[in-house]
């Protein structure tokens, strides 16, 4: 018999050269790609939000590529495009944010401030435009449009890429699948056992808690609207939308992230019922029965178990996503799950 330190010299003498190479070759391509992480991170959070619709649609009798497009098209482009119309409304919403009283809210804020004196007729704001138009630094706007327009171009065309990327990945994930297995992984249990863990743990990170969240959002949205449609006049919450988005982005806070909405959602109606009229103060209360009992309540038994599952603790899933933007820049809402679940 051969001694199992010969056998292990003699596998190291046979792999050793050939992972050495490919860990150069690894380090070559991630250079080179550099640039382009973010949005292949992005592309596969496409293929996870995807694979479950195409995996359905597959096994009703549609080929790979038929339900791979299906599914781009008709599921995932239209979320994709959800989530920047959301996103571009919250950003107005928090340009807009009710300034129909400005005087009265800095009078509260800053109870020394004179507002009398601030510019709000035309004879007081025409210098200011007018000095804005002499100001040679505006002959710089054509150029700032052009690479506005360039940065738009650009990002456009990395956009169709990770579509594209994500396409691939849905259609041909059997094959890949087979060919990590089979030229890869080979007789190796606790690899495929592994990998099989990741998959598992991406899809739950990636397609669950986003589900988790997006219901989240619309359900929010949906009763914060009722709500307001049986408010007392004067007491309604404002910014509707960007409470959702608040509340869903709150709910990977364990324990506490949705209930300080809630707080702060009723200490706000209630601070406004007191002063038009403690006869409004029944609103806050039925908020609070309504979101902070019976729609918490359904969320945490069944919503949140169902979508998402219990496969992490949920600081982790935490971390993972508060950490990742400051390392990693935009992408790393995407990344930093990938590498915790790694």
């Amino acid at each position: 018999m051969i001694p199992n330190g010969d056998i292990d010299a003699e596998w190291l003498r046979s792999r050793g050269w050939w992972w050495a190479f490919a860990f150069a070759l690894a380090i070559v391509l991630i250079t080179a790609l550099s640039d382009y992480i973010g949005w292949i991170v992005f592309g596969i959070f496409l293929y996870y939000v995807a694979r479950p619709v195409s995996r359905r649609l597959y096994q009703r009798g549609l080929s790979s590529g038929t339900s791979a497009i299906v599914t781009l098209v008709l599921v995932v482009l239209p979320f994709v495009g959800a989530l920047f119309v959301v996103a571009s409304l919250a950003i107005v919403q928090i340009a807009t944010l009710e300034v129909t009283d400005f005087d009265a809210v800095l009078g509260r804020l800053f109870p020394g401030v004179d507002t009398d004196e601030l510019p709000t007729t035309d004879a007081e704001v025409y210098p200011f435009a007018e000095d804005l138009a002499t100001d040679p630094r505006l002959a710089t706007i054509g150029q700032w449009f052009s690479g506005l327009v360039g940065r738009f171009l650009t990002a456009s065309y990395l956009l169709f890429v990770t579509f594209l990327f994500a396409f691939f990945l849905v259609r041909d994930e059997r094959h890949l699948r087979r060919w990590v297995r089979t030229e890869i992984v080979r007789e190796r249990p606790n690899v495929t056992t592994y990998l099989r863990d990741v998959d598992e743990g991406l899809q739950s990170i990636f397609f669950g808690y986003t589900l988790t969240i997006l219901a989240i959002v619309l359900l929010a949205g949906v009763i914060y609207a009722g709500l307001n449609a049986i408010a007392p006049a004067g007491l309604k919450i404002p910014q509707v939308l960007l409470l959702a988005i608040v509340t869903g982005l709150a709910s990977v806070i364990p324990l506490v992230g949705r209930n300080i909405v809630y707080a702060s959602i009723v200490g706000y109606l209630a601070l406004t019922a007191i002063r038009t009229g403690p006869t409004g103060l029944w609103f806050p209360v039925v908020f609070y029965v309504v979101m902070g009992i019976l729609f918490d309540g359904i969320i945490r038994t069944y919503v949140r178990p169902t979508l998402s599952g219990r496969m992490f603790p949920t600081g982790l899933v935490l971390f993972a996503y508060i950490l990742g933007p400051p390392i990693f820049g935009w992408y790393g809402i995407f990344l930093g799950p990938v590498i915790m679940v790694v």
